[in-house]
């Protein structure tokens, strides 16, 4: 449905926030799938996440005439403050649902207009998710759901490398809907705020979706929606010295709100692993990955949030 065809109007506007840094080589398949998409609707804010470059706001605006806007941050401010300067804007500008979108996804053409049906359909339902699934192997599921554990302070995902059948089953409860691809009303965020910018990137969405929850809104993945991710392109890997970094720090954030009393068990848990890392461990980068649990560790216990030590990015 094109722009200023009958019915648009009567659509909730959908603003798409995408966050990117210099490399647009993932954000320009991620834009061309969504040029596809058959919600007529909606919108997109570009956050890039670095200096304001004429040059990439040229190209940017070559890929979609749906970007409404390229918003440049300055520097890199992770995911959470980077994503909410993106949806105050969007708010700002009359959205009724806001998408997070990472920019390295690919969305079926029809993933949008489940999820709005799917959150008219289920009134207390404040963020919903697709299916997400290994951009390198389609049909196997990266994300579908996850549970949250308060007596470990962890988070378990039952469906994740499963391979997905033809069936399309209705849409299910999930404690979080991940920050890959999470559709939000903005009634949730007038009542529970933004995404919390202590944590720089990893378990902020957690944080959000267990806030949600307990306003009684219900988190909902919706499998017949349906994206790919091309997993861990922009930040150095799967297990990167920079992952164990934030993931370390962020998860001791995470359960002093949630689940303190799990922090002892989980102290010890990654003490554990840099003893693995430096006494067992054959694989080249265990220092490294050594180093950022302990720099993780102390970080923490200092207060410190933001980016991470400078080493932390050389070597990302």
């Amino acid at each position: 449905m094109a722009i200023g065809e009958p019915g648009i109007s009567m659509q909730p506007k959908v603003s798409i926030i995408i966050l990117i840094l210099e490399d647009t080589r993932c954000f320009i398949d991620c834009i061309a799938s969504l040029n596809k998409i058959t919600y007529g609707n909606f919108d997109i804010f570009v956050v890039h996440n670095g200096p304001k470059s004429k040059a990439l706001e040229k190209k940017l605006a070559l890929l979609s005439e749906r970007i409404t806007e390229v918003i440049d941050t300055g520097e890199n401010l992770g995911f959470a403050r980077g994503n909410n300067i993106g949806i105050r804007q969007a708010l700002r500008k009359g959205a009724k649902y806001i998408l997070i979108l990472n920019n390295d996804t690919v969305v079926s053409p029809d993933f949008l207009d489940i999820l709005i049906d799917a959150g008219k359909e289920n009134p207390d339902a404040g963020m919903l998710g697709p299916n997400i699934y290994f951009h390198a192997e389609p049909q196997k599921i990266w994300f579908a759901g996850a549970k949250f554990d308060e007596e470990t302070g962890r988070v378990s995902f039952p469906k994740a490398g499963k391979i997905a059948g033809d069936e399309c089953p209705k849409p299910e409860e999930s404690d979080f809907i991940t920050g890959c691809a999470v559709l939000v009303k903005k009634e949730v965020v007038d009542k529970i705020g933004l995404l919390d910018e202590r944590f720089f990137i990893y378990w902020e969405d957690v944080d959000w979706g267990l806030r949600s929850k307990r306003v009684h809104y219900r988190n909902l993945v919706v499998p017949s929606s349906r994206v790919w991710h091309k997993v861990s392109i922009t930040v150095g890997g799967e297990n990167s010295a920079f992952k164990v970094y934030h993931k370390t720090r962020n998860h001791l954030l995470f359960v002093s709100l949630h689940a303190p009393n799990t922090k002892a068990k989980l102290m010890l848990r990654f003490i554990r692993d840099i003893a693995w890392l430096l006494l067992k461990s054959s694989e080249l980068s265990r220092i490294q990955k050594a180093r950022a649990y302990f720099a993780a560790i102390i970080d923490y216990h200092l207060g410190k949030t933001g980016r991470g030590p400078h080493w932390l990015w050389a070597n990302n």
